[in-house]
């Protein structure tokens, strides 16, 4: 059957192109806030209220019946609250109010059309004013659930087209946080994230609004596997029942990611649920490239459609992950990509059953209309073909040994996280140590790049030379091959030489490394100064192959460092259960965070012990020493 609550957020339009984005993880207040009076940039602003308009026309023509903007904080400002937190010449409370000024005739603009709003928030969410009040940073302080359940009844009332909160209590903080914006991980078990709800939903039924709590908690704490353990989901949600409450999970037991079974927290008793899913990919490289969702998503919303706890999905269309470029958007929210990408997604959950790869076939017949069908029909091939050659190419494909670490499922992606491959050597010795064997996984790799350039080549012999759009499309393949060609180097570098390990007898991979190498150059010569198709950011894959080609001794023993490391992990139920409490006891939470902030970048920068971009993403480090 349908699923009638069909969401889909509108960030997109907001994202100036002209300046720069790294975190696409929310609403672009880096680009539109300012330190000083009127405390936004109205003008960029303006500019994003026009194209969400318009924007907002053509994703109600594709079928999504609600939108959702980031963020409470940046909505607050608690003049319609039992308490004004805020002096009245706060830059906080200013801000608020030229939020709601510029967001006013787009959300009112939805509501009359029928499409509930639906507003984020991170949990615990601060400001530096705010912090002077609040006291201690606790789930338990008064004054802390004081703040929240005052910060949802002003924006209720001064925003009666909101009809939800959407919370994420997982993932807050570190390099979340914004020019007096903070966030702090505070609900990490099942006590706290029940004495969240108990806060905050008693304000949402007197208003008759929706509370939305998100599984997604990151490994974090003892709610950690909260997103894929069905009991811990039932241990916080199955005695709830109030239609007020709605749990938002992703439809695999992890991020967005290929090849992940189906959530097992599908269905289960409890509050109603909506589904979230990803239009534009950001783990298969930021919507720069096809990365079709036909057979991705046909079974998720079928899945979820049969369900009677499902009541709806989320589609993510610009939200999520930490790099890209101005093509991963294009200058009205999305690209083509992304739009046809969305469209398949709404078509499927408006009707489950409808022939998905028709739709799409038929929709860019409609969208290109004024091309040359056999141009119009390369391009729709091109997108759904890109399925397989993102699995093929950039995955490593389905690997049933990999497992749960710390109630995380980990996916077959693990080298390379967002725009950025890693060295990282334990990643890939527990690809190694997962695969029967590695010669088909790198053979796969070349087959998927001869596969992409002759798709390429089909698509570009159609293109107008002077047409902007046919030119992008081929430029995204061109983009789509070279990074192809970079996954099938790696891969066939780095999976020996962590392959080799168990044998103890160290590879030769000097024609690897020259292959590697020589594509790394390729790569930055050919997009280096690009900025809507940026370069893959290689720094860390091309130190690795230094060292290598000076010291290759030195690399060898760090990757039976390595090695160990991942053998502790594949034991982390009796090996981590017995060094927790040790360590726990030696060293307070506090000292153990510092101690991990100050020492595991370095650690691991000289063994090749984490992706570099772990530590610029996410919660602080400090987080995980719970």
């Amino acid at each position: 059957m349908p699923l009638a609550l069909r969401l889909v957020d509108i960030s997109g339009p907001f994202v100036d192109q002209s300046a720069p984005v790294r975190n696409w993880s929310s609403f672009p207040f880096s680009q539109i806030d300012i330190p000083a009076p009127p405390y936004v940039d109205q003008a960029r602003l303006q500019r994003g209220v026009e194209r969400a308009l318009a924007y907002l026309d053509a994703v109600q023509a594709q079928g999504y019946t609600g939108i959702v903007i980031d963020n409470l904080a940046h909505l607050v400002t608690f003049d319609q609250a039992p308490r004004q937190y805020y002096a009245p010449d706060s830059p906080f409370r200013l801000r608020a109010l030229a939020y709601r000024q510029a967001l006013w005739p787009l959300l009112t603009e939805a509501a009359n059309r029928g499409m509930p709003v639906y507003v984020t928030t991170d949990m615990q969410w601060m400001t530096s004013e705010l912090r002077k009040v609040a006291g201690a940073l606790t789930a338990d302080n008064p004054r802390l659930a004081a703040i929240n359940q005052a910060a949802f009844i002003d924006l209720f009332s001064a925003l009666p087209m909101v009809q939800g909160v959407i919370i994420r209590i997982g993932e807050t903080g570190g390099a979340h946080d914004l020019a007096g914006y903070t966030g702090h991980l505070l609900y990490h078990d099942v006590a706290t994230i029940r004495h969240l709800i108990a806060t905050l939903l008693p304000v949402c039924v007197t208003f008759d609004r929706h509370l939305v709590i998100r599984t997604w908690t990151l490994g974090i704490g003892e709610a950690g596997d909260l997103i894929s353990s069905p009991a811990r989901y039932a241990a916080v949600f199955a005695d709830q029942h109030d239609p007020h409450l709605l749990v938002s999970i992703k439809h695999t037991p992890a991020d967005f990611f290929r090849f992940l079974p189906p959530n097992p927290t599908l269905g289960l008793p409890g509050p109603r649920q909506l589904v979230e899913v990803q239009n534009r990919r950001e783990y298969e490289l930021f919507g720069l490239v096809p990365a079709g969702v036909v057979h991705l998503h046909s079974a998720a919303i079928r899945r979820a459609a049969t369900s009677p706890q499902c009541v709806g999905i989320w589609a993510w269309n610009s939200t999520g992950g930490w790099g890209g470029g101005g093509a991963t958007l294009g200058p009205n929210g999305w690209n083509l990509w992304t739009e046809v990408s969305s469209a398949v997604t709404a078509a499927l959950a408006r009707q489950p059953d409808i022939d998905a790869e028709a739709f799409v076939r038929t929709w860019f017949a409609q969208r290109l209309a004024g091309y040359n069908p056999s141009f119009a029909e390369a391009v729709a091939n091109a997108y759904l073909v890109s399925e397989q050659l993102i699995e093929e190419g950039w995955y490593f494909g389905r690997l049933p040994a990999l497992t749960n670490v710390r109630g995380m499922v980990t996916p077959s992606l693990l080298w390379v996280w967002w725009m950025h491959p890693t060295a990282a050597l334990p990643v890939w010795i527990y690809l190694a140590e997962s695969l029967v064997t590695i010669e088909p996984v790198i053979s796969q790799a070349e087959r998927a790049v001869q596969h992409a350039q002759r798709l390429r080549d089909y698509v570009a012999a159609g293109a107008s030379l002077s047409d902007p759009l046919t030119q992008q499309i081929v430029t995204s393949l061109d983009y789509l091959h070279d990074a192809l060609i970079i996954a099938w180097r790696t891969r066939a570098f780095l999976l020996p030489l962590a392959a080799a390990v168990k044998s103890r007898r160290r590879p030769v991979l000097d024609a690897a490394a020259q292959a590697l190498a020589a594509a790394i150059q390729h790569h930055r010569e050919h997009w280096g100064k690009r900025t809507d198709f940026p370069p893959l950011e290689l720094d860390e894959l091309s130190d690795f192959l230094a060292t290598w080609q000076q010291t290759p001794a030195l690399v060898w023993n760090r990757a039976k460092v390595a090695a160990w490391i991942v053998t502790l992990l594949r034991r982390q139920s009796a090996g981590i259960a017995r060094i927790g409490p040790m360590t726990g006891t030696l060293l307070p939470t506090q000292v153990r965070r510092h101690l991990l902030q100050a020492t595991l970048p370095w650690l691991s920068r000289r063994l090749n012990l984490l992706p570099a971009i772990f530590f610029e993403t996410g919660p602080a480090i400090g987080e995980w020493a719970r």
